[in-house]
């Protein structure tokens, strides 16, 4: 857990300015960076305050054992204007038992 670090995910003007590519155009502005904006500049960009990773091999195992849901990033979903409701509008795409899945209360009790 990395609770004080900062992640900038940005639509970069020159994607070779990106520290690395997510999707398309889009990445990661590199560690360290000075200004907000590197050479070049950005379409949008997204600041994210904290994070979590894994260590070596953790991310692989837990995809083996389906404790993920997976499902292709469409460019929209990573500047969603509602970030709130991206969780639910991404089972909805994905459909089928994940859309039923989207539409339940965050209460079961509710329901």
């Amino acid at each position: 857990m990395q609770p004080e670090g900062v992640i900038v995910l940005a639509e970069f003007e020159e994607p070779a300015h990106a520290a690395a590519l997510v999707l398309g155009d889009i990445g990661f502005l590199a560690a360290g960076e000075e200004t907000v904006a590197p050479p070049g500049g950005t379409r949008r960009a997204r600041v994210f305050a904290g994070h979590a990773g894994w260590g070596p091999g953790q991310l692989e195992l837990e995809l083996e054992r389906d404790d993920w849901i997976v499902e292709p990033a469409v460019t929209e979903d990573l500047f969603a204007s509602e970030p709130t409701g991206l969780w639910g509008s991404v089972l909805e795409r994905k459909g089928g038992r994940y859309a039923l899945l989207a539409r339940m209360p965050l209460d079961p009790s509710m329901n």
